[in-house]
């Protein structure tokens, strides 16, 4: 029997309710490459950033179902290799950097949980990044700071992590 592949949602839960994940539009697309290409270099051998994969924070908060998709994330090495199995695949914790790329129909409530829920499973710095204003705002134990374009990404959190803010959103604008 044939299986027919359907354009469904990819589905992120929060504390057992699910939140489809919007689908990606061009401009996403970009700044989402931009940020992993910028966070890999960065990041050097430290660990690993991959986009869109699985983690589950929930298997250690000892919640209901609460299963991330971060558009980019960072997990490092040591992280990665003290899990096993099943684990190395789909994390059970959130990743130490988890960056979310805005879309116009994004429900902001959600990703206010969202943030606060990776920062409360491990992630040391979550970014919220905004294509249409050309903004990112980080997220951190210590607090939340804003960087625009035309500054420089410096953050005490993952001090590795230095970039021209203008970097991340160069694609968006026509040649």
């Amino acid at each position: 029997m044939a299986t027919t592949m359907r354009d469904r949602p990819e589905i992120e839960y929060l504390d057992g309710h699910p939140y489809p994940k919007v689908s990606p539009k061009m401009s996403h697309g970009l700044v989402q490459l931009a940020l992993a290409t910028v966070i890999k270099a960065c990041a050097g051998d430290r660990g690993f950033v991959v986009p869109e994969v699985r983690f589950d924070p929930g298997a250690i908060a000892g919640t209901k179902k609460t299963e991330f998709v971060p558009d980019v994330a960072f997990l490092s090495r040591e992280r990665r290799e003290a899990l096993s199995g099943k684990g190395r695949e789909k994390p059970p914790l959130s990743p130490e950097l988890a960056a979310e790329v805005r879309s116009p129909s994004d429900d902001r409530r959600y990703l206010a949980k969202k943030i606060a829920r990776y920062l409360a499973t491990g992630s040391v710095l979550a970014l919220d990044v905004d294509p249409k204003t050309r903004r990112i705002v980080a997220h951190a134990a210590g607090g939340i700071r804003e960087y625009r374009a035309g500054e420089r990404f410096e953050h005490p959190a993952l001090p590795w992590l230095k970039f021209d803010v203008n970097v991340i959103f160069a694609d968006l604008d026509p040649l």
